[in-house]
């Protein structure tokens, strides 16, 4: 069963999935083809790896597409979908942690961090 409200697009499903039962086409969006006639004798990865829970057993067959998150910073497409940042950016308010490094690329992080670094390099001794 698939629960697509809980899917993320995060697509660590088809990563896991040893028969190729779940397809990725990245495009300007990423589509998520899942396949159930491909299962086979599988132990469920694609269930152990989803961070939402979304899939439970066999996925259904179905389509879903996913728009991608751009960076706040720079504008460019992030390699995540919407979802998945807004999913990231929960985890990182449980954990005390900035929310919108969810929504930036890593080359912008790495700006932001290097210029916090800077300010305090004086510091140093």
């Amino acid at each position: 069963m698939l629960r697509s409200e809980l899917c993320i697009g995060c697509a660590a499903c088809a990563n896991a999935c040893p028969f190729d039962a779940i397809g990725i086409v990245d495009n300007n969006k990423r589509v998520i083809h899942f396949s159930p006639e491909k299962c086979s004798n599988c132990s469920f990865e694609c269930n152990d790896v989803c961070p939402t829970r979304a899939i439970e057993r066999r996925p259904d067959k179905i389509t879903l597409e996913f728009e991608y998150a751009f960076c706040l910073e720079c504008g460019r497409r992030l390699m995540r979908t919407k979802k998945e940042a807004e999913y990231y950016a929960q985890q990182l308010l449980k954990m005390g942690e900035k929310v919108e490094f969810a929504f930036i690329c890593d080359e912008c992080k790495m700006k932001k961090i290097s210029s916090v670094s800077d300010k305090y390099s004086g510091y140093l001794i």
